[in-house]
């Protein structure tokens, strides 16, 4: 363990990192003579409760460096003047903060001076656009999560669940968490998890960030925090919707069994002297029906004959069997389908002048009941099928844990360097509630009936086939679940040199970041038919016998699996089979060049990208043994790292106190998902071996993509407590991922094969509007909208795969991507009492309303044959393959969408205790807002299905017509879409009204 740790700190001197930039901003102003206006050279300005502080120049001057993002009262000194503070100055990651110190002769002011700051409406020295936005200014919004608020901001969509930043696809924003990654490099998503009230601030840099941060190409949400108070306080907040029973109504709405306990620490660490101080946060969030959305519940009964929608005969196709109970499912919830989970953030903060020590951590646990059935087709995953086998549903368990420490020395008032260490570790397993972590028993019947399950028989058992009645198949009770696990982790150190020279900062520094990722995937049930079938194989493969091996991870299917063998145990062989290290390298040089009227940042940045990754010498004969089905390793050609240099600059022009212009332009460069590179030697024996159509294929030695961004934004303050941003942007994305194909040479063994290689391009456009109305009369508000174009030739890296399959082309001409949103914005007002307004009743009562709008996304309407798709996905085109467009590729727009959201609030006291109650609703008018459609209709209630009998009729007969229909009409239709959502994984609909009632209790 010591010889880690000293590996552990060469790492952190040898190899300085700083991928996502400081969390600490800055402080400058000046001090002055109150009477005379002349600069006080020496005076002295502190930070109380801190040890920084900094001494006025010949003109009066002062800088302080390397403050924490926070909240802060400042203090200037001089000998002969009264001292003045400055309460509730606020300190912006990576911004300026600047002030003025106006100090009284002694003989004109009794004592010292305090002044409230209030925070500016415009930033004189941010030379891009940046949104801000702290815990208090967020805390009262209608929405609970950092990535509701983040989703409010300019140049943000939010769509289907994910995040997209001024057009860039959902894998280009970068996320960080007081410094430190924590984007996940395999599918592009944000690993970590953060409670509101341990947040600090959060910033959104749609673009145009500086040289220091890397590794994302369409924005950076970036995440610091709180630090320890200097007197101990405690928060316990409850919030619950738990009002009314599954399937019952409270105030025209449903509960979804929902509730979130958090409770919050902070002060000062005994025995140190008010030096070591600590903030933690713990929080627990539970939901019984995480599906929120519009569902409306069926009843089917058995009956003879056909008798109505709701009576009709409950007898299987298949097995002729009667379902005497019949199928029923509630109005509003989804049974089964729980989460559950549990996070920890907290920081702790040594300020040992002149160094500082600041360890943050955020970990979290998280359970919940599966929705689909993964990857195993003997499952049927859909929220109908799934009805019959509820005492059996899989669970996930997912963990991540963050770990970062950052060590400042202040070398003197000017100058400072930090050093940082982070580690990070994320895991999650799918898997069946009964027999857990033994997936090869899954199908074994001793151990299902040592479960309390009774398979008829190992090679055709009743479970794992469907049951299907009136052309719907169910799944069979007992059927066992999948098994699915993950693992990614990394190493990353930094070092950061800042010194402030004349009226230039600069800062300095490199990054590293070493992954190791892992991924496994298996069909349970071929693995124990391969092991009763071959046990002497099995027996052989279990003693590492190569070829045996190969036989039965070729037995246990295609799908991805590497770092892992084919029994689920970890690998930590090289090779195509073994754990993958991609490594991230960067450095930066920045200068940032401050005046009265001109603010100059100029920066370059070099990143190292090493995927862990190769390709063919020939690709057209790939190096594909068809003997033994392996790739033959020692032909793959390993891909030479990428290096590009990438330079930012912006422009800031304060031309007054309340008006600045900016101007930016910038390169940026992202690595790949992994997800879309690796795989292990199954996949490849499949791929190679031709007669599957992959529709998710991998790539081999892509190339980072790559985007050149514009921008140029007016900031003006136009009234005393009003002002408006206004940005515009222009950017190309070059080099995404898109599909291809391979058409093989005629005497190569291998058949031709799908690919993804880099090609998709994008030009995305438009304008953002800020408006900020700082509290006036006891209003507050905020306005933002966003008009943009994002067009591109590939919404995802497999839009063209059924194009590409078919004659080998690739899309070339631009059109509208799927989440293109051209307009979207939101208003939120905010009124409220203060403390001692108001009578007793309206005393520290507020409300704030919410309002978001935005235009639909792009789609395009199709028709397609019915082809060889179950009987109950009806009018969905299953097969890309057999999809043919009606009109030009995302010619339609889906509606409109309007929400509105309210929070009522009332504060009250107890001595020291303070207590706030509150309520809020979400889509307060419970409108059904239309997010996607079906593309044979172009709306969300009908798949045209029925209306189109050349492709219906046939399929209607054969599954006992009316009562066909009857299931059809109430799983599919009538708002519930199953068959959409079961084949896009989307739904059509947004969420219903969410009622919610609270409690904050603080010392």
């Amino acid at each position: 363990m010591q010889k880690k740790m000293i590996v552990l700190l060469l790492l952190v001197l040898l190899f300085p990192a700083l991928v996502f930039g400081a969390t600490v901003g800055k402080i400058s102003g000046t001090v002055l003579d109150s009477e005379s206006g002349d600069p006080l050279p020496g005076a002295n300005v502190t930070i109380p409760g801190t040890t920084l502080g900094g001494a006025a120049d010949v003109n009066g001057n002062f800088v302080i460096l390397n403050v924490p993002v926070g909240t802060y009262t400042l203090k200037a000194e001089f000998i002969g003047y009264r001292a003045v503070e400055i309460t509730e100055v606020r300190i912006n990651s990576g911004l300026t903060t600047t002030l003025t110190f106006d100090l009284p002769v002694e003989a004109l002011a009794v004592e010292a001076i305090s002044i409230v700051a209030e925070r500016p409406l415009v930033n004189k020295n941010a030379t891009n656009a940046v949104r801000i936005q702290s815990y208090e200014e967020m805390k009262n919004v209608p929405v609970r999560g950092v990535a509701a608020i983040v989703a409010l901001q300019p140049g943000v969509v939010a769509q289907d669940g994910q995040l997209y930043i001024r057009g860039g696809r959902a894998d280009e924003v970068g996320y960080s968490l007081e410094g430190a990654n924590t984007r996940d490099p395999v599918y592009g998503n944000d690993l970590a998890a953060i409670i509101p009230e341990a947040l600090e601030e959060f910033q959104v840099q749609a673009g145009g960030f500086n040289a220091e941060f890397g590794g994302a190409n369409a924005g950076i949400v970036s995440r610091s925090l709180k630090a320890g108070s200097d007197k101990y306080q405690f928060s316990f907040q409850a919030e619950t919707d738990n009002f009314a029973d599954q399937g019952e109504q409270f105030l025209n709405t449903f509960s979804y069994g929902y509730s979130n306990y958090t409770l919050t620490a902070s002060g000062p660490v005994p025995g140190f002297n008010n030096k070591l101080k600590f903030f933690m946060a713990g929080d627990n969030q539970f939901q019984r029906d995480r599906i929120v959305r519009f569902w409306n519940g069926f009843d089917f009964y058995h009956a003879d004959t056909y008798v109505d929608e709701n009576n009709f005969p409950m007898v299987t196709e298949v097995f002729n069997e009667l379902v005497p109970d019949g199928i029923h499912s509630p109005d509003g919830n989804i049974p089964q389908t729980m989460s559950e989970r549990w996070t920890g953030n907290g920081t702790l903060v040594y300020d040992a002048n002149p160094f500082t020590i600041r360890l943050g951590t955020a970990v979290s646990w998280q359970r919940q009941q599966d929705i689909t059935g993964q990857h195993n087709q003997l499952q049927s995953p859909n929220l109908f099928a799934r009805l019959s086998n509820l005492d059996r549903v899989g669970l996930t368990d997912r963990s991540t844990a963050l770990v970062n420490m950052k060590v400042t020395h202040l070398v003197n008032p000017t100058t400072f360097y930090e050093l940082n260490i982070n580690a990070f570790d994320s895991r999650r397993k799918s898997y069946d509630p009964l027999l857990g972590d033994n997936f090869y028993t899954y199908w074994d019947s001793l151990s299902n009936s040592d479960a309390g399950v009774t398979l008829t028989n190992w090679a055709t058992p009743l479970a794992g086939n469907p049951m299907v009645i009136a052309g719907f198949g169910m799944t069979v009770p007992g059927t066992p679940q999948n098994f699915v696990k993950g693992r990614q982790n990394y190493i990353s150190g930094s070092a950061n040199f800042t010194t402030q020279w004349k009226q230039h900062e600069i800062k300095a520094g490199g990054s590293f970041e070493l992954w190791k990722t892992r991924e496994f995937h298996t069909l349970e049930r071929n693995i124990f038919t391969g092991m009763v079938n071959n046990p002497d194989q099995f027996r052989e493969a279990v003693a590492g016998d190569e070829e045996a091996l190969s036989q039965v991870m070729f037995g246990a299917g295609w799908y991805p699996t590497y770092g892992y063998d084919v029994f689920g145990n970890e690998l930590d062989d090289e090779g195509v089979n073994g754990p993958r290290s991609p490594k991230y390298y960067a450095a930066y040089l920045q200068d940032k060049f401050e005046i009265s009227d001109l603010v100059i940042n100029a920066g370059l940045r070099l990143d190292y990208i090493d995927n862990d990754d190769f390709h063919f010498e020939d690709p057209l004969n790939p190096p594909w043994n068809a003997e033994t089905g392996f790739i033959e390793e020692d032909a793959l050609v390993l891909m030479d790292p990428d290096v590009t240099v990438s330079p930012r600059v912006g422009l800031a022009f304060p031309a007054t106190d309340n008006t600045v212009f900016h101007v930016q332009y910038g390169k940026f460069v992202q690595a790949p998902r992994l997800n879309d590179i690796y795989t292990g030697q199954a996949f490849y024996q499949a791929l190679f071996n031709g007669g599957n159509f992959f529709s998710r294929p991998v790539g081999f030695g892509l190339d980072p993509e790559k985007t050149t961004q514009y921008e140029i934004g007016f900031n003006h303050q136009f009234a005393d407590n009003a002002s408006f941003d206004i940005t515009t942007f222009y950017k190309e994305v070059n080099d995404q991922i898109q599909p291809g194909r391979v058409l093989v040479d005629f005497a190569s063994r291998a058949a031709s094969y799908n690919v993804l290689q880099n090609g998709d391009f994008a030009t995305t456009k438009g304008v953002e509007l800020a408006v900020t109305l700082r509290r006036t009369n006891r209003f507050a508000g905020q306005m933002n909208y966003t008009f943009s174009t994002a067009l591109g030739t590939g919404s995802t890296p497999f839009s063209a795969i059924a194009g590409t399959s078919a004659n080998n082309s690739t899309p070339s001409v631009v059109q509208p991507l799927n989440f293109n949103q051209r307009h979207r914005g939101s208003v939120n007002i905010d009124y409220r009492f203060a403390k001692g307004e108001g009578n007793q009743l309206l005393e520290e009562l507020g409300a704030n309303l919410l309002m978001t709008f935005n235009s639909g996304h792009p789609y395009t309407r199709a028709r397609g044959a019915f082809g060889q798709q179950a009987a109950a996905t009806a009018g969905v085109i299953t097969d890309s393959r057999s999809r043919i467009p009606v009109e030009a590729i995302n010619a339609s727009v889906t509606p409109w969408n309007y929400q509105l959201d309210l929070r009522l609030d009332k504060s009250v006291h107890f001595g020291s205790l303070d207590v706030n109650f509150y309520f809020y609703a979400q889509n307060l008018t419970n409108r059904r807002n239309v997010i996607n459609v079906y593309e044979r209709t172009g709306n969300a209630w009908d798949d045209g299905f029925v209306a189109t009998p050349e492709i219906s009729q046939s399929v209607i007969a054969a599954h006992g017509g009316d009562a066909y229909i009857a299931m059809h009409n109430a799983i599919n239709l009538n708002g519930n879409g199953v068959n959409y959502e079961n084949n896009y994984g989307l739904l059509l609909f947004g969420a219903p009204r969410q009622l919610r009632f609270g409690m904050r209790f603080g010392l």
